[in-house]
């Protein structure tokens, strides 16, 4: 409670010296108006009017008795100074307290030309004879009402006040989004994966919200990754552990003759666990390759080679682990070098042939094709299969570790899910990519591309 009064708090102080600002802003903008727009805008209707009267009391200049009257009454009236001179200079009449003084020369000569001239608060009428010469003018002023000190104080002090009640409730909204994401963190901290903000607002916390709420997915794909792994650990440690136990018993029964057949299939499942703890331990540094861990350290250990070379210790050893398979071979001449690591190229390649054989029937060929990419010149390699497929709400999750298909998951196909993910990771160390294309007629075809080895690394 203590820690959102203060954050409450601090982000009221914020929100009010920001409205400070704002209001002094607002008065800056408040003078500029009044003294450039209100006050023209009031003035200038008035100055026809006023106008008519100067010319008005000039065509009686004669009877000056009458024109004190009249002026003393204009004041009285609308508070309007003015002051008739004719056009030597000599003051005929005035109301104000105390009368300006006359034009000069040039400033009479521009009457001719200009008989209103009206400035901020003050202006001249002159009076013309018929032959266009000054018979005489008048000076006229406005009053100027000035806001008293204690008033205007008023207004700033209320508006103060106001702008502090409306902080308040401005603060809170913004303090109650950041609650409901502080709560949300600690539900999820505690354990709770399935809690989400699902914000939806266009701000910075609307931003953050929603990033939270991805890295929560993630993290609940992370761990579901996780059960998946031990699950498919645990399930192809039992058949070999079960064989171990009964190959124990036999001998401890004396019978080495009938555990001595065991030792085949101990073999085999001990050369799986293997490769499936070397293709974990492998995903795992390439994922911290990418950075995913925090290591910078990359496990790729390059060298110049033939693309032709890497092709065919593929096809060995293909033929040697299914003989009974065909593989057709369709590799284009002058294949470029590249800059990779042998063993690990080679093991995504591997991974893809091993793929196709589980997923195709022992009559049907597989192929594996090498040509020049069309793009850069690197090296592009096909692995087609014409087996079962891939089904397409599948295809997204392909390359997801320890993803394997409804139609994958006997054990007779094998492993656990993570050739085709680790084939993936490995052409990403390179700089490489695979993907994907799958039809019901023809198989499933994966496109691997390596880019070609820098004339400079030769």
């Amino acid at each position: 409670m203590s820690r959102r009064r203060a954050l409450t708090k601090r982000l009221l102080w914020r929100v009010y010296s920001y409205g400070i600002l704002m209001l002094a802003l607002s008065g800056a903008a408040s003078f500029v108006v009044g003294t450039y727009v209100i006050t023209p805008a009031v003035e200038v209707p008035t100055r026809p009017s006023t106008a008519w009267i100067a010319w008005h009391l000039l065509s009686r200049a004669e009877r000056t008795e009458d024109l004190s009257s009249d002026l003393l009454d204009l004041k009285s009236r609308s508070r309007i100074e003015m002051s008739l001179f004719d056009a030597s200079g000599r003051l005929m009449a005035s109301n104000a307290a105390a009368p300006p003084p006359p034009l000069s020369a040039v400033e009479v000569a521009k009457l001719k030309r200009e008989v209103t001239q009206f400035s901020k608060h003050a202006g001249v009428v002159a009076s013309l004879r018929p032959n266009g010469e000054v018979r005489s003018y008048a000076r006229v002023s406005y009053p100027v009402a000035d806001l008293p000190v204690g008033t205007a104080a008023a207004q700033i002090g209320a508006a103060l006040a106001v702008l502090g009640l409306l902080s308040i409730p401005l603060a809170r909204s913004i303090t109650a989004r950041v609650e409901q994401l502080t709560r949300a963190t600690r539900a999820f901290g505690a354990g709770d994966l399935s809690v989400r903000v699902h914000s939806t607002r266009d701000d910075e916390i609307g931003d953050l919200t929603r990033a939270f709420d991805d890295m929560a997915e993630r993290i609940v794909q992370l761990r579901r990754s996780e059960k998946e792994l031990l699950a498919n650990v645990s399930h192809e440690l039992r058949t070999p552990l079960a064989r171990i136990r009964m190959a124990l018993d036999l001998v401890r029964d004396g019978d080495t003759k009938r555990a001595a057949n065991y030792m085949v299939d101990i073999e085999d499942d001990m050369e799986e666990l293997e490769q499936l703890l070397d293709d974990v331990m492998t995903t795992a540094r390439l994922d911290l390759a990418r950075g995913t861990g925090g290591d910078s350290q990359t496990p790729l250990r390059r060298q110049r080679l033939e693309a032709r070379q890497l092709l065919d210790a593929a096809f060995m050893r293909f033929a040697r682990r299914f003989p009974e398979r065909a593989l057709v071979c369709k590799f284009e001449s002058g294949l470029p070098c590249i800059d990779a690591d042998p063993v690990l190229l080679r093991r995504a390649l591997d991974n893809l042939l091993d793929n196709a054989v589980k997923f195709s029937n022992a009559d049907q060929s597989i192929e594996l094709i090498a040509r020049s990419s069309t793009d850069g010149g690197g090296l592009l390699v096909e692995v087609r299969d014409q087996g079962m497929g891939i089904l397409p709400a599948d295809l997204e999750r392909v390359f997801d570790p320890f993803f394997r298909s409804e139609r994958s998951r006997a054990r007779a196909t094998g492993g656990v899910g993570l050739g085709l993910a680790l084939a993936k990771r490995i052409l990403e160390a390179h700089e490489g990519d695979i993907l994907v294309d799958c039809n019901a007629e023809t198989g499933t075809t994966f496109r691997v591309t390596v880019p070609a080895a820098h004339p400079e690394a030769a």
